[in-house]
């Protein structure tokens, strides 16, 4: 909230992103520290979270930076209401997604899974490589055309794919120590596929392509032809 208040009294973007990754690492850092012994399965969990944070926080801060401002947020950022609601869904996001991390944290049954950190390397990979390759490409792009290359030859939003295919990892690796009534920790990464997929992901970026490119005859093409997040399936 204090964030908000900064953010909107100075009508800027610069720390949405940063202030939203850096809370996953204060928050994951702080439990790591205080609910129990460095053991090597905690530490490996913990790691997920803060190199995720490090990463797309970082990326995120220089390209705000660059960028000056971020056109998702033109539509609401002038209106009080408009942008508390956001930064308010950030920080309720950010209480449901975290909440399986505590949990493993706080237990003393925790082991390394090799599978889920190796899935979550896929989605780390994934994530780091479409960020790379759409930032290079705008930076070089004089003419408003859109990026067809690379991993997005194939989906529209990779980088989104990769963010959520290390928070189901992420999910899976304490998947082992829950019983019962736990399951129900299922619904933390099912809310952030429910927000990028229906929420303020994929449709804040989409809704603008008829409006940037509708003088472009080959985007309908390539909107035709690829998927949005994952092939054969959406």
């Amino acid at each position: 909230m204090l964030c908000y208040l900064w953010a909107y009294k100075k009508q800027s973007d610069h720390l949405t992103d940063i202030s939203y990754s850096a809370t996953f690492i204060i928050i994951t850092l702080g439990f790591l520290y205080l609910s129990g012994p460095l053991s090597l399965s905690r530490v490996v969990l913990a790691l997920m979270v803060v190199l995720w944070g490090l990463r797309l926080g970082s990326f995120l801060f220089y390209r705000i930076h660059k960028m000056g401002r971020d056109s998702r947020f033109d539509s609401f950022r002038s209106s009080q209401t408009g942008f508390l609601k956001f930064w308010t869904l950030q920080a309720v996001s950010i209480f449901i997604i975290i909440l399986p991390t505590i949990f493993a944290l706080y237990s003393e049954n925790l082991s390394i899974n090799f599978y889920a950190t190796s899935f979550w390397l896929v989605g780390f990979l994934i994530q780091a490589v479409a960020d790379h390759q759409k930032f290079v490409f705008k930076t070089g792009n004089k003419n408003g055309n859109f990026i067809s290359s690379g991993l997005y030859k194939y989906i529209r939003h990779p980088n989104y794919l990769g963010e959520l295919i290390m928070w189901w990892a992420i999910f899976f690796y304490i998947a082992p120590l829950i019983s019962g009534y736990e399951w129900l920790l299922i619904l933390c990464p099912l809310w952030i596929t429910i927000l990028i997929v229906f929420i303020s992901g994929i449709p804040l970026i989409e809704v603008t392509y008829p409006i940037k490119y509708k003088n472009n005859p080959n985007h309908e093409a390539y909107l035709n032809r690829t998927w949005r997040l994952l092939p054969w399936v959406y």
